[in-house]
């Protein structure tokens, strides 16, 4: 089966997750995909939950609830973290593998079933963890999706509260299946500074509904999302990522072709 497929599958697939816990606040940590759902999830909150690096964390006070998100359960920070606090504060792994060092450490586990076909960019599995975090932190997902965007190489996401995580997530997204070069930014740092890089490339703004967003639609080329929450822009995203490898012909995983760098990913991450 093409890639395209199997990546189409897997987002079609139930990614509800009920946690059994509830937390009024928390540190949230993990790195690639489950750090971009920590940043959503700290804007959801608005700072309820907080996104810490999981590698920064090993030299900070957590003195709150900590939730590590990981589907491998098995990159070294992550573990590194869980050892250093097990017993100082209450840790929660997101993961997928039970049988991870990362969750016997772990307090309590919350158990995602995602059993992919092959390597594939994480896509349900984000979509799983992001629930995860909606249900620890007792907030409603938003509902919907919005016309898929052609993306282009050089793209500049962007995106207020919740949504910058999942800019942060379509930049991951781009460099993994394409190789791409982009950038992210939240929506007010952008008009500082970054805008200015910005006059020959692609933007989208994933909305919120900020009158700012439909103003810079005006001065320049912007595609604004139909959105206003994060589950609506994955969604949309996801869409767009899908559309764009088909009228790309694009039917292979860039980080599975570069092996060399691959190889010094994996053994900085393991």
């Amino acid at each position: 089966m093409a890639i395209i497929e199997d990546i189409e599958e897997e987002i079609s697939q139930n990614y509800k997750i009920n946690s059994g816990v509830k937390l009024d606040e928390a540190y949230v940590t993990g790195a690639g995909d489950s750090f971009a759902a920590s940043l959503v999830i700290e804007g959801k909150t608005n700072g309820r939950f907080r996104a810490v690096d999981p590698y920064d964390a090993l030299s900070m006070n957590i003195d709150k609830p900590l939730v590590i998100v990981s589907i491998s359960g098995k990159p070294k920070s992550n573990i590194n973290l869980a050892r250093k606090f097990k017993g100082k504060t209450k840790i929660y792994a997101i993961t997928a593998n039970p049988e991870s060092e990362l969750a016997k450490l772990a307090d309590e586990v919350i158990y995602l079933p995602y059993r992919p076909k092959r390597i594939l960019p994480g896509t349900l599995s984000f979509m799983m963890s992001l629930s995860a975090l909606y249900d620890i932190a007792n907030v409603e997902e938003d509902k919907g999706y919005g016309k898929e965007i052609t993306i282009e190489d050089r793209a500049f996401f962007v995106g207020k509260g919740e949504n910058y995580g999942i800019a942060y997530f379509a930049y991951l997204k781009l460099a993994e299946i394409f190789g791409w070069s982009s950038n992210f930014e939240r929506l007010e740092q952008f008009f500082h500074s970054p805008i200015f890089s910005s006059r020959s490339r692609q933007v989208i703004i994933f909305s919120s509904g900020d009158e700012r967003e439909k103003e810079a639609r005006k001065l320049m080329n912007v595609n604004l999302t139909e959105c206003g929450g994060a589950f609506c822009n994955l969604r949309t995203f996801l869409k767009s990522l899908i559309f764009t490898m088909r009228i790309k012909n694009w039917n292979k995983i860039y980080f599975l072709e570069d092996k060399e760098i691959l190889n010094i990913s994996s053994a900085m991450i393991y």
